[in-house]
């Protein structure tokens, strides 16, 4: 094949070509990168850590000419595809690479695995992207930033899932804040649909705001907010009287922190109940709406651990009047929210103890 043309690139990861066993991903926009190259690998395993079905090799990982070809050739202990995934494109690699789609070609190999590169922004002259673009056994996709009308369609698209409309001002401000990065857009909106909630926790549309961009997304905000969050789910209670002391200094907005926390609550009990319906933790978190964001994944996990169902609906129902609270007592909403967040990390501490 050759290079995968950008009108046909989301054809292609829906749907490989028979015959194409190396897909190498490439560009400026690393999260671009990664989000590609793990939406084809989809299709080939669940679960991309899975020590039976999928290998993950960097530059270093590679010392000998035959080792992806080796690799792509073993069979799966559980029958069906293998997954390789490789990052770097270096010299090590490049050989690998080559002698790998020589093998191929030829028909000296008989292919178990698809090999999913992931790499840098590499030039038209790259050793690696030419082999690639060459090669019938191969397809070379390019990642770059998206910007003006690409990017605002994107954004409209991602919020229109969660059955959020947007102002037209407020669509320009949250396009204004992202950098030419897709994971940080990808992050950004996350924080964005979890302030608002998901669609099935709202159960009806909602239109996000200007406001709405300035309470979730403010630096100090979406910083802070995270960090808090996190402190107070995983028992820092220490270091989340630190984080409080913090926030307050950098006017982080109380109901900001309140939502996300909400939101965050909800969707772990969502997993939760399912684990107890019998689902696999795993294919639970995989089912949620919007998907974990990736940076957030481990932090999720280690709450699911930490809070058992019947603890996480009391967490629930703490926050829910936390909030009713702040509306109806003429209490400082900030005061509210921190012993709230205080007695969650206690809670948590003791599940840990």
């Amino acid at each position: 094949m050759t290079a995968i043309k950008t009108g046909d690139i989301a054809r292609f990861l829906k749907s490989r070509p028979q015959g194409t066993h190396v897909a190498l991903f490439h560009g400026p926009d690393q999260g671009l990168v990664r989000e590609r190259a793990a939406q084809l690998s989809k299709h080939v395993v669940d679960d991309p850590n899975d020590p039976f079905n999928a290998v993950e090799l960097g530059e270093a990982d590679i010392t000998s000419t035959g080792q992806l070809a080796d690799e792509a050739a073993a069979l799966s202990f559980m029958g069906g595809e293998r997954l390789i995934r490789v990052r770097g494109s270096g010299d090590h690699v490049t050989k690998a690479v080559k002698h790998l789609l020589k093998a191929l070609e030829s028909d000296e190999l008989t292919p178990n695995a698809l090999v999913v590169i992931e790499a840098g922004e590499l030039k038209k002259t790259s050793a690696l992207r030419k082999a690639c673009e060459a090669s019938r056994a191969a397809a070379a996709i390019a990642c770059y930033a998206e910007d003006g009308q690409d990017l605002l369609d994107t954004l409209r698209s991602a919020l229109k899932a969660e059955a959020l409309d947007i102002e037209e001002e407020a669509l320009m401000a949250l396009a204004s804040r992202l950098g030419e990065d897709r994971g940080i857009t990808r992050s950004e909106l996350e924080k964005l649909i979890l302030y608002k909630g998901t669609k099935a926790q709202r159960g009806e549309a909602a239109t996000v705001s200007t406001e709405d961009i300035r309470e979730a997304l403010a630096e100090s905000t979406s910083d802070a907010t995270f960090e808090i969050i996190d402190l107070a789910l995983g028992g820092e209670t220490s270091r989340l009287s630190e984080a409080l002391y913090r926030a307050r200094g950098a006017g982080v907005s109380p109901l900001a922190i309140l939502r996300i926390l909400q939101n965050k609550l909800l969707r772990l009990q969502t997993v939760q109940e399912a684990v107890d319906r019998g689902t696999a933790r795993e294919a639970a978190i995989k089912s949620l709406r919007p998907p974990v964001f990736f940076g957030e994944q481990r932090s999720f996990s280690r709450a699911l651990t930490s809070w058992p169902l019947p603890r996480l609906r009391q967490a629930v129902r703490d926050v829910y009047v936390t909030d009713l609270d702040s509306k109806r007592t003429g209490m400082p909403q900030a005061e509210l929210v921190e012993r709230t967040l205080l007695r969650l990390s206690m809670m948590a501490g003791r599940s840990r103890s």
